[in-house]
């Protein structure tokens, strides 16, 4: 697996997840962000056109790769509510960590555009707080899926 496989890239969005949870718990946001997440899968499905990938698939990709998080982001919030001493003392700046998200979510999208359309898996990990979350982020993945170049809009 390369540094920017897709696997990877998933699997790196998920440990920033990790970082987002902090920075959320410490400023007394919640984990859920309707309108930004919105506003992602309107930008995710411009970027897939330009890309000449299907953008409704784009868009369940990407609400695969939101649902992963905010699992991770709600287990780490019940962990820290639970177990104050496990707080994190700072939370990172989550304009900065969007702002990573961002740039991680065009990786995603063109490693989607150019890989084979079988459907994938996720790799099996012993850590506990991703596993499910995996699965959850490979949904779109697991499925058949168009070749790329396949707008799967009709003929």
């Amino acid at each position: 697996m390369t540094a920017d496989s897709l696997p990877e890239l998933i699997l790196r969005r998920l440990v920033i997840s990790e970082q987002v949870a902090a920075a959320k718990f410490g400023a007394g946001r919640p984990v859920d962000d309707p309108v930004r997440e919105e506003r992602e899968l309107a930008r995710v499905r411009a970027l897939a056109r330009d890309l000449g990938l299907d953008p409704d698939l784009a868009a369940d990709f990407l609400s695969d790769q939101i649902a992963a998080s905010k699992q991770v982001q709600h287990r780490l919030f019940a962990r820290w509510t639970a177990h104050p001493d496990e707080r994190p003392s700072a939370g990172p700046d989550l304009s900065v960590l969007r702002a990573e998200l961002d740039g991680l979510t065009v990786a995603l999208l063109d490693r989607l555009a150019a890989s084979v359309p079988e459907p994938l898996t996720p790799p099996e990990t012993p850590h506990e707080l991703t596993q499910e979350p995996l699965r959850t982020a490979y949904r779109t993945l697991a499925r058949q899926r168009p070749a790329p170049g396949a707008s799967g809009n009709g003929p």
